[in-house]
């Protein structure tokens, strides 16, 4: 329903945007069709952009920056469409939100995966940074700019610097490729700076104890607590020595008083095959309350007392497994040099489970992001973060994280992380081989150096058939009906 409900309300759009066109409306309101695209056109702005465009030694270094950066993305991305193709073709994945067709675009509010706000932000500050770029680029080398302009189909797309194509094709080769570098490095230059911030401020917040969890219908996730049984808790070393028996009286941040009764410890959500707890007849749902006579009550708590541990070592284990205590002696194995029992395990606090270890989780990936780019796994897990791993700090995760500088640094966080990722996505797209793609029209100026016209021409016009004919196989093989 909501899908044919986008398609009717698409398809209006076109039929008035046909008639307008017709009537020659558009046209006197510099307004151009191409089917359902609008490119909205103005020349306020140009005034401002030529002023900035007088330190005409900066954007020259910029654009000539831009060079390697756009041939360097431009392997990087081809190379990540074949491998696309390659899996499409072979291992076609199953329909999911990841595929629906509604995420495949940066679109805030369409895209399932970008929040509206934030990603809007993004996205404005992307396209501006990009198309100003170009144009003052461009006026920094004697080349005119037109207009300035919105594009449009149904929704805003994006933004564009009307250069004088003319003009530029008149241009020396590297004045060319400069202009067209410039956009790409520009995005790369913000999102740079702007995730740079975003690491810098992560150093200001820290995990709070909260719930992640809850079979109590008095809490729910995201419910902060400040004390347990009187004693106020900031982190799980705090918990542990506040907890005491099966009975808790926890205080939460909004003033409320909720009483916890049950077994505490370490909940166990999986048993691997063959290690020592499954030998042992250990079973999913069982709760260990101590490790070598050492209650357990969070997840902190189960690690200190393997801490020490090794292979060989035998471990005494008490256990609740719906109706009594039990107690086991497991001999732990190795893994990959590890002691372990076998088992993974949730914190489990009389039916709740706390955030602290999924925040900090979180946390530590996140710092840990600029130590991966050393291998293209690493600029992998970037481009995908926002889908496979983060999306944004918004209630409930905001509660999971406290700061001692005020609420303002999630707002302030959100922003340079999708600044960040959007404009280091758009950059590396818009370095494909394809035209009209910036990374296309560079590809056509270079083999077109090296081959001449008709080499050029043939072989841009294949890469971008086979680039645009793969986006279109990422988005149905996917979707079709299996």
């Amino acid at each position: 329903m909501e899908s044919l409900i986008l398609i009717i309300a698409f398809v209006t759009y076109w039929a008035i945007v046909t008639i307008l066109d017709r009537k020659g409306i558009l046209k006197k309101r510099n307004i151009t069709a191409y089917g359902p695209l609008l490119m909205i056109r103005t020349k306020k702005g140009i005034e401002f952009l030529k002023k900035l465009a007088e330190k005409r030694k900066i954007w020259i270094t910029i654009g000539t920056a831009g060079i390697p950066a756009i041939l360097v993305g431009m392997v990087f991305m081809f190379v990540l469409v074949l491998i696309m193709d390659y899996i499409l073709l072979t291992t076609p994945p199953e329909p999911s939100e990841i595929t629906s067709p509604r995420n495949v675009f940066l679109i805030p509010g369409i895209n399932k995966f970008i929040p509206l706000i934030w990603g809007l932000i993004g996205l404005i500050v992307t396209l501006i940074v990009h198309e100003f770029s170009h144009a003052i680029s461009a006026l920094a080398e004697n080349v005119k700019v037109k207009s300035l302009g919105v594009l449009v189909a149904f929704v805003p797309l994006g933004g564009f610097a009307e250069i004088d194509e003319e003009a530029l094709k008149q241009s020396e080769f590297m004045t060319r490729v400069r202009v067209f570098s410039s956009g790409v490095i520009s995005n790369f230059i913000t999102a740079l700076i702007s995730f740079s911030l975003f690491f810098y401020l992560l150093g200001f917040i820290t995990p709070s104890i909260a719930v992640l969890t809850s079979e109590n219908p008095e809490l729910k996730t995201g419910d902060i607590i400040i004390e347990i049984n009187g004693v106020p808790v900031k982190t799980p070393e705090d918990v542990s020595k506040a907890i005491k028996g099966d009975e808790n009286i926890l205080k939460l941040k909004d003033g409320r008083i909720v009483e916890l009764k049950g077994v505490t410890g370490a909940k166990i959500i999986e048993v691997m095959e063959n290690y020592p707890a499954y030998e042992a007849g250990i079973k999913e749902g069982w709760i260990i309350t101590e490790v070598d006579g050492k209650k357990i009550v969070t997840i902190y708590d189960f690690k200190e007392s393997l801490k020490n541990k090794k292979v060989g070592d035998t471990v005494s284990l008490v256990i609740f497994d719906g109706k009594s205590f039990e107690v086991f002696n497991l001999t732990l194995a190795n893994l990959n040099g590890k002691a372990i029992m076998g088992v993974h395990i949730q914190e489990y606090i009389a039916g709740i489970s706390l955030s602290y270890f999924y925040a900090e989780n979180i946390l530590n990936t996140l710092r840990n992001i600029p130590a991966m780019l050393g291998n293209p796994v690493g600029w992998l897990f970037i481009m995908s973060m926002p889908i496979t791993f983060f999306n944004s700090f918004s209630p409930p995760i905001t509660n999971f994280f406290s700061s001692s500088v005020g609420d303002w640094i999630f707002y302030a966080l959100n922003t340079f992380y999708w600044v960040g990722w959007i404009n280091f996505y758009v950059g590396l797209f818009n370095c494909l081989p394809a035209i009209p793609l910036d990374g296309g029209r560079v590809f056509y100026d270079v083999t077109n150096r090296i081959g001449g016209k008709n080499f050029a021409e043939s072989f841009s016009r294949f890469l971008s058939a086979l680039i645009f004919f793969s986006i279109i196989l990422s988005i149905v093989i996917p979707n079709i009906p299996r």
